[in-house]
């Protein structure tokens, strides 16, 4: 079963990972953006990745795509990723990050952001989305959050290892969606008056 969608937004898609999309991610993680984050090494760990996406999806622990974007001249090219982790599904919150290769602009960024948010909202009704900015990040994904809807809610300090001896601060932005929760229903809640009236009738005759 297919637990991961694949979403179409403007200029490309949000996709599951693929076994075939390792070399994609692999050059993905070869220019890290998360201060303090070291390139990857060994593609094997990609492979590892995949299969826990899998796994997450299906448990409801977390959620992973690949940003896939449309090529003019060549087919289409895997530029950044959106992460879900830190999944609740009971209390409906999520905890979402997008690494990107420079070439990923704000724009696909936040269009990639969105379709992923809109899907777990309506598919899973999660109600509060975490987002965490650390300090040397690219400033313009903060922007983006608010123009998302997102609220900078605490400032964690030091809570990122940059270094041996070097740590980052997280701004941590929050959104809740004002959609209504869905409310538990019984059997028989939708049922009409008169029909569960004349069901009693037809079967005391």
């Amino acid at each position: 079963m297919k637990f991961t969608p694949e979403i179409p937004f403007a200029g490309g898609r949000v996709k599951p990972l693929l076994a075939q999309d390792i070399d994609g991610l692999f050059a993905l993680y070869q220019q890290p953006e998360l201060p303090g984050q070291a390139p990857l090494v060994d593609p094997e760990q990609l492979s590892r990745l995949v299969d826990i996406s899998v796994k997450m999806a299906a448990t409801q622990r977390g959620m992973m795509w690949a940003i896939e974007i449309d090529q003019p001249d060549s087919a289409p090219k895997i530029l950044g990723m959106v992460s879900g982790f830190d999944w609740h599904a009971s209390q409906l919150r999520i905890t979402l990050r997008v690494d990107a290769l420079p070439e990923l602009s704000i724009t696909q960024r936040q269009a990639a952001l969105t379709v992923c948010m809109n899907f777990l909202e309506t598919k899973y009704h999660v109600r509060n989305f975490a987002y965490p900015w650390i300090v040397g990040q690219n400033a313009e994904i903060k922007t983006m959050l608010t123009d998302l809807g997102y609220q900078s809610c605490a400032i964690l300090r030091d809570a990122w290892r940059i270094g041996e001896n070097a740590f980052a601060d997280v701004h941590q932005f929050h959104y809740l969606s004002n959609t209504d929760k869905p409310i538990a229903r019984r059997l028989g809640d939708d049922d009409q008056l008169g029909q569960v009236v004349n069901n009693q009738q037809g079967g005391a005759s």
